[in-house]
Order: C-alpha cells, then sequence, then structure tokens
C-alpha cells in the first residue's frame, strides 16, 4: 500500500503577500478598529447614554474582549512561527540526512575498486546498510524508498557481473592438472566416468599449445579466494533480507515476502566461481552467466525466476535439495560435467530445453510440480529419474531428446501426460516400478540396441486404467528395436500394454501400505498377446 506523501515531501511554493504580511494586517486593523470603537460605540447604544458606569463598563468589556483577541493572535503567530522554524529545521535536517547517505555511497562505490578485499568488504556492507536506512525513512514515500534502494542493489549486482580475469585463468590451470593426472593413468584403470572425463579435457585442449602454467600461483590463489568471499557476502547480505521459504512434507512451498523482495536483481553475464549454497535468491537471473570450476547450489532457495538461458557450467554443477518456488529455465544450458539435481522441488515451470549434459544427469527423488520440458535435450551420459515425481495435470516432455548413456526412470512417478515422441535411446532404458496415472506415450521414438524394459525380477511399470492404451502409444520408428505388447483386462477393459507390466485403477491404490486394495487389481498382469511378433 501507498504511504501518503507528507509535508515534507511536498514542493516548496513561493509564499503569497498574504502569508507573509496577514499578521501586521489583521493585527493594524484590530487596533485601528477595535480601540476607538471602545471609546465612541458604547455612548450610542440606546439605553447606555444615561448610566455613565455602564458605559465604562461596556467599553473595558471591548477593551478586554480587543485584548484577548491581539493575545491570541500573537500567540497564534508565536506558535505559526515556531512551527514554520521546526519544518524548515526539519527539512534542512532531512537534507543533511541524504547528503550525508549520497555521501557515503560515493565512498563505498569507490571502495569497490580498491585493491584490499577488507575494503571491498566495508564497501559492500556500508551499500547494504544504505538500502537498509533508505527502507526505513519514513520522509520518503514507499516508491521513493524503492527507488533509492534499487540504485545501490544495482551496483551491487554491476559488481557480481564485472570480469575476474584469475577466475578463468585458474579454471584452466586445474583442468589441465586433471588432463595431466589422467594422462599419466593407465587407460584400462581409469573408470567410466574418468575415461569420458579424459576425452572431454582433450577435445577441449587440443587446439590449445600455447598455455603456461601461471608462475605465481600462491599470490593468484590468495586474490582468487578473497574475492570468492567478497562476492559471496554480497548474496548473502541479500539472502538474509529475502523472502522466508518453507516446504512441507508434502513438498508444498510456503514464500513469505522479505524487506527486500520488491528489488529487481541482474546476474545475467556474471562470472560466477564460489559457492551460492543455503542461500535464498530473490531472482535467479543469472542468464549467459559463466560458472567455473565446481558450482554449488545446494539447498538454495529461488522464490522469484530463475533463469540460467544460455548459462555454462564449467565443472560439476550441483543443484541438490534446491527449490524454485517459480518458473526454472535451464534452456540452452551447456553441463560439461555431472549435472545433480537429486531431490531438487520444481514448484513451477522447468525448462531444459536443448540442454547439453555432457555428464551424468541426476534427477533422484526430484519433484516437478508444474510442467517439465526436456525436449531436445542432450544425455550424453547416463540420465536418472529414479523415483521423481511428475506430478497430476501437468506433462513431461521429452520429445526429440537425445539418451546416448543409459537412462533411468525406476520408480518415477508421472501423474501426468508424458511425451517421449521422436525420443532416441542408444542404451537401456528402464521403467521398473515406474507409475502411469496420465497418458504415456513412446510414438516414433528410437530404441537404437535395446527395448525398454518395463519389468526386471519383481519389479514392473504400473499403468493406469483411466487410460485408452492404444498399440499407437508404443509404435516406434522404423529401425528400432520393438517393444513387445500383451493384453491386460481389469473389470470390463481390455488394455494394450508392454508385456509384463500391470495395469491398476487410480482409485483403489492404498498410499499406505503402497498394495493394490482390490483383489480384482491383483489379477491383471498382462498376458503376452497372441499377435507378438518374435
Amino acid at each position: 500500500m501507498t504511504k501518503p506523501i507528507k509535508d515534507s515531501q511536498k514542493p516548496q511554493r513561493e509564499p503569497s503577500w498574504w502569508s507573509k504580511y496577514w499578521f501586521y494586517t489583521v493585527l493594524i486593523s484590530l487596533a485601528v478598529i477595535g480601540v476607538p470603537s471602545a471609546f465612541f460605540v458604547p455612548p450610542i447604544i440606546p439605553g447606555l447614554t444615561n448610566d455613565g458606569n455602564t458605559v465604562v463598563s461596556v467599553r473595558q468589556g471591548i477593551l478586554a474582549v480587543l485584548a484577548g483577541a491581539l493575545t491570541m493572535l500573537t500567540l497564534s503567530e508565536t506558535h505559526r512561527k515556531n512551527t514554520h522554524e521546526k519544518d524548515k529545521n526539519d527539512r534542512d535536517h532531512t537534507r543533511q540526512v541524504y547528503a550525508e547517505r549520497r555521501s557515503r555511497y560515493t565512498t563505498a562505490v569507490e571502495q569497490l575498486a580498491n585493491e584490499k578485499a577488507a575494503v571491498r568488504l566495508g564497501g559492500i556492507y556500508t551499500l547494504v546498510g544504505l538500502v537498509d536506512e533508505w527502507l526505513a525513512d519514513d520522509s520518503l514515500a514507499e516508491d521513493k524508498q524503492q527507488e533509492e534502494g534499487q540504485v545501490i542493489i544495482n551496483n551491487l549486482c554491476s559488481y557480481i557481473r564485472s570480469p575476474f580475469p584469475l577466475a578463468a585463468k585458474f579454471e584452466e590451470y586445474e583442468a589441465r592438472k586433471e588432463l595431466e593426472k589422467l594422462q599419466k593413468s593407465e587407460s584400462e584403470k581409469l573408470s567410466e566416468e574418468e575415461s569420458s572425463l579424459l576425452q572431454v579435457l582433450l577435445k577441449r585442449f587440443e587446439d590449445s599449445d600455447e598455455y603456461e602454467k601461471p608462475k605465481d600461483i600462491t599470490t593468484d590463489y590468495v586474490k582468487f579466494y578473497e574475492e570468492q568471499d567478497v562476492r559471496r557476502a554480497i548474496f548473502e547480505e541479500m539472502s538474509k533480507r529475502s523472502s522466508t521459504v518453507s516446504v512441507d512434507e508434502n513438498k508444498k512451498v510456503t514464500v513469505k515476502s522479505g524487506a527486500w523482495s520488491g528489488f529487481k536483481f541482474d546476474f545475467s553475464r556474471a562470472p560466477i566461481f564460489y559457492p551460492l549454497n543455503n542461500l535464498t535468491i530473490e531472482q535467479g537471473q543469472f542468464s549467459s552467466a559463466q560458472f567455473y570450476g565446481n558450482t554449488n547450489f545446494i539447498f538454495a532457495k529461488f522464490t522469484g525466476n530463475a533463469d540460467f538461458t544460455g548459462a555454462i557450467f564449467t565443472g560439476n554443477t550441483d543443484f541438490r535439495y534446491t527449490i524454485f518456488n517459480e518458473r526454472a529455465y535451464f534452456v540452452d544450458v551447456a553441463f560439461s560435467r555431472t549435472a545433480d539435481f537429486s531431490n531438487a522441488v520444481f514448484n513451477r515451470f522447468a525448462d531444459f530445453l536443448d540442454a547439453d549434459f555432457s555428464g551424468d544427469a541426476n534427477f533422484w527423488t526430484a519433484t516437478f510440480t508444474g510442467e517439465a520440458r526436456f525436449r531436445n535435450a542432450t544425455f550424453d551420459r547416463n540420465a536418472y529419474f529414479t523415483r521423481a515425481t511428475f506430478n497430476r495435470d501437468s506433462y513431461v516432455y521429452f520429445a526429440r531428446a537425445t539418451f546416448t548413456g543409459d537412462a533411468y526412470f525406476i520408480g518415477t512417478t508421472f501423474n501426468g501426460g508424458t511425451r517421449f515422441e521422436g525420443t532416441t535411446f542408444s542404451r537401456y532404458i528402464y521403467f521398473q516400478d515406474a507409475t502411469f496415472s496420465g497418458e504415456m506415450t513412446l510414438r516414433g521414438s528410437y530404441f537404437e540396441k535395446y527395448a525398454p524394459i518395463f519389468v526386471y525380477d519383481s519389479g514392473a511399470a504400473q499403468f493406469s486404467n483411466q487410460v485408452n492404451w492404444a498399440d499407437s502409444n508404443f509404435s516406434v520408428r522404423s529401425g528400432s528395436k520393438p517393444i513387445e505388447l500383451g493384453s491386460a483386462t481389469l473389470g470390463d477393459k481390455t488394455f494394450s500394454i508392454p508385456f509384463g507390466t500391470v495395469v491398476f485403477d487410480p482409485g483403489s491404490w492404498d498410499e499406505k501400505t503402497e498394495e493394490y486394495t482390490h483383489m480384482s487389481v491383483t489379477c491383471c498382469r498382462i498376458r503376452r498377446s497372441p499377435h507378438h511378433q518374435e
């Protein structure tokens, strides 16, 4: 709610003649009119002419009233002058306060360019304190408070976006050290992950023969770590004043606004080379940002949109237990190594369009409350969506995605629609124990070496009887490994679903025991279709 504009905020007009001289005008007028009236009016009042004492009394009464009026007038003018002087003093004091704040602001901004980390850090704390002062200043309207604070926020964000060449220098140095270590190891002793990393690093540095090892690495590392602390301090101070986020046992997210919730934050194109874990970030505007080394967002909370469009992650990326309260954009993002979103909560919309996962992609037990898009995404290594949950009334799209490694959807819950049209799987894909309560289609997908696995040991995928599972749901592209189908009957309906899987009634599912409560459901494991082609 907008605060009313106070008198001290209104523009001051040039006082009129009357406002300047009204007191003296009224005073002289009373004296000129009142005194003669006291002497000349009583004698001519009918009934008083023959009584001298009465005339004198009336005259004295008039004079007394006149004196009282003059006294009240004088007191009123004195009060007005005192009030005016107080207002003037208040305005002067306010101007002094504003001037002093702006002086501190200028000094603090200059401190951000100081070579000493302690001085830069002091400048940051000064700027943060100034934002708090502007927000607490009742002499300003709310929009003016925000305007003054936003200027300082822009400076802090600008510092986050400023280049820091040492970040790229040390990221390359560490990557080359890792390459040398892998090259010295015997190839047969390397794990699959190490072998993959070796190939990535060899490709990266194949055209770079002019590299020189940093000479004074120790001194540079001190500067590097100091700058990490300085830049993270900005996020920590922002986090303290941001919204409060809580998640209940059902993964429902609740957000309570904080002091700085109304500001805009822009970290686009920023070099990020420090951890951002356990922080609350109001607006994660990280589009086209460069993340050097390992990225750490563990337990971070994004209360507004989180935009990482076009960002580059050079090391391992860790978003475990991160909360995305609004929309999360990872469009056209390059994950150079492992990307871990295990136990993350996507409360609205998650978009990984054209994302490139060069390392493992981990979405273990992640929760997608809204729509999830992995269209055209590339998974170069293994993709883990084990026990992830895609909630009801929302679709998850893997259309035209490419899975070069194994894909794990073991125990995954698909409460809404699931689309795998045109998706390519080069290796294994596991669906055992997955639950499909909404439509699921593999139409036009391509399984290069192995058909999808819906049943393994005693675990089998489950398909809802509320969906018309036609053969076309599981039709594949020409040349693909086929999906073996069979028929299952539940009640008076027969369904064509993958052989060995289960059809169930979502209304009869007991969430506490995770058992089927109707005997008819236990008899619905499908039979091999007589038309199945060996």
